[in-house]
């Protein structure tokens, strides 16, 4: 049975109200009639049904509510959650502060909010039993990623890119790439231009056919990682048995940005 569903925070006013009920009634006298006057050859009448179809409620932006049909390009669904729409990224910005309680994949758990790189980097020496503990000062020297085979570089180079622009939307409301309904290489690309600028991030054997590999593996969807899938802390952890593996990612993409996603 079909449902008139009205958008959220809308109410059905006065005079819609006497206008369905009118068309309604009408509706409602043509049936009577034609209960009184069955067709005389006894054959079922073949017409067109007197009941009013129903309305479904045109889709709008969540933050200005305007409506797809007053609007000159399609509604972008948000990135993360796939639940609500936006006209445009600046109205996904100013929505932020209200959509981030609720934006959450089906059956996922809000995020903590990250701890500072720099005291986990200060907790983490001060665990001297912790074999892991000198990976985080290659990171900071630019000599972790030389230490890993290319395969495995890639990957992380990667992955620091898609759990930084998860950190950015979920911490920030800021929508790049996958998150803004994107095609997510070129942002990638702008990511990988701004490691190459900063310098002593990429590995010494990186040049510009390594970067091709990287990219072309990058939106390789036989791959883990891969750009045209959101990615989150819990899910970096399954995949690589880590639980240190989201810092190295973010620390990854701390130097590359120059910032961590908290801004602090």
């Amino acid at each position: 049975m079909s449902r008139l569903v009205l958008p959220s925070g809308e109410n059905l006013q006065d005079q819609d109200f006497e206008e369905w009920a009118s068309s309604s009634s009408e509706s409602s006298l043509d049936d009577e009639s034609d209960l009184e006057n069955p067709n005389p050859d006894g054959a079922p009448d073949s017409g067109p049904s007197s009941k009013p179809t129903p309305k479904l409620a045109d889709p709008k932006c969540n933050a200005c509510a305007k409506a797809q049909a007053s609007l000159p390009s399609p509604l972008q669904r948000c990135g993360k959650c796939r639940k609500v729409q936006y006209c445009s990224r600046e109205c996904q910005k100013a929505d932020w502060p209200t959509h981030k309680k609720a934006c959450n994949p089906t059956g996922t758990k809000p995020q903590a909010q990250p701890e500072s790189a720099m005291n986990s980097i200060l907790r983490m020496m001060s665990l001297t039993d912790n074999p892991g503990a000198d990976q985080f000062a290659k990171i900071g020297d630019g000599t972790y990623l030389d230490s890993l085979p290319e395969k495995d570089a890639f990957a992380q180079i990667i992955d620091s890119y898609r759990l930084r622009i998860d950190d950015e939307y979920v911490f920030r409301g800021d929508a790049g790439g996958l998150y803004a309904g994107e095609s997510p290489l070129p942002d990638f690309r702008r990511y990988l231009s701004r490691a190459e600028k900063k310098g002593g991030v990429l590995p010494k054997w990186w040049g510009r056919e390594k970067r091709r590999a990287c990219e072309k593996t990058a939106v390789d969807k036989a791959q883990w990682s891969d750009l045209n899938c959101a990615v989150e802390k819990a899910d970096v952890i399954k995949h690589y048995g880590d639980s240190m593996m989201p810092m190295k990612l973010r620390m990854l993409a701390e130097e590359v940005e120059g910032s961590n996603v908290t801004g602090m």
